[in-house]
């Protein structure tokens, strides 16, 4: 009799276990920058909306040739789908030497790489986005970009990948 009801109350433990575990779990998750080998820290309500593009060397397109030519090692784009609409630019991220970022910078001028956010063994990680969202500020959307961008510039957000 004791077991019938040891078992009648295992379901309703693992339940507020579970809750428990939602309530108290982590809101963020981790999205894979590859062929960049970090990862960015996001919301895990945004992450679903992000999608993560390789810009390789072999595309037609002027700037990424230059980049490339500069010494980008990789490059990705984060693209962003809004509730409603085609996906928009978010950010860029770009992988290099070190070296050969700080030849691409030019005090008193923006980088046209992105600001350097991590460097380690020699490497360096910059990114860059928009001033500004495109998205009504009050709209989901909007409120979206605006955390996407408190995290964009934000070296804790980044992780080099396991």
């Amino acid at each position: 009799m004791k077991s019938r009801r040891t078992l009648a109350l295992l379901p309703l433990l693992l339940l507020i276990a579970a809750v428990t575990f939602c309530i108290s779990g982590d809101d963020d998750l981790w999205l894979d920058l590859a062929p960049i080998p970090y990862e960015m820290k996001v919301p895990a309500d945004i992450a679903q909306r992000l999608e993560v593009e390789n810009q390789s060397a072999d595309m037609d397109d002027q700037f990424l040739q230059q980049a490339y030519t500069d010494g980008a090692i990789s490059i990705i784009r984060v693209s962003y789908q809004p509730a409603v609409g085609e996906k928009t630019w978010f950010m860029a991220a770009y992988y290099f030497n070190e070296a050969d970022l700080d030849k691409t910078i030019i005090p008193d001028e923006v980088p046209p790489y992105g600001f350097k956010l991590i460097t380690n063994k020699g490497m360096a990680l910059s990114v860059s986005g928009p001033q500004d969202s495109i998205y009504e500020p009050t709209s989901q959307d909007g409120k979206n970009i605006y955390k996407l961008h408190d995290i964009l510039y934000n070296a804790d957000s980044y992780r080099a990948k396991p």
